[in-house]
């Protein structure tokens, strides 16, 4: 079976924000069509990200909806704070090698 557009896009997607996640696994998916992972933040909660045409997406406990993003930072910085603060502390890192 070969890996999907999406499934190869969200593995991709969070291997580069692997800095500011506790532990991610894609998950098997039955469609060629979307792609799934448990993502564990650096908070210790456990959410499940969803990659399909309309973008990525979380479940969220307190509407039991889910919001759409169209980047995996957005989400990731949306659901959060401390993946915010290692972004930024990995920015800084990145601009002071520059100098």
């Amino acid at each position: 079976m070969s890996t999907s557009f999406y499934h190869t896009e969200l593995s991709k997607a969070l291997s580069e924000q692997a800095f500011g996640l506790a532990r991610f696994d894609i998950c098997r998916s039955s469609s060629p069509h979307e792609a799934t992972a448990s993502v564990t933040l650096l908070e210790g909660r456990t959410i499940r990200i969803t990659l399909t045409a309309r973008g990525y997406q979380v479940r969220t406990a307190s509407t039991d909806e889910d919001q759409i993003f169209e980047s995996i930072e957005g989400l990731l910085q949306a659901v959060s704070p401390a993946y915010e603060g290692r972004r930024r502390e990995a920015l800084f890192s990145r601009l002071r090698s520059l100098s």
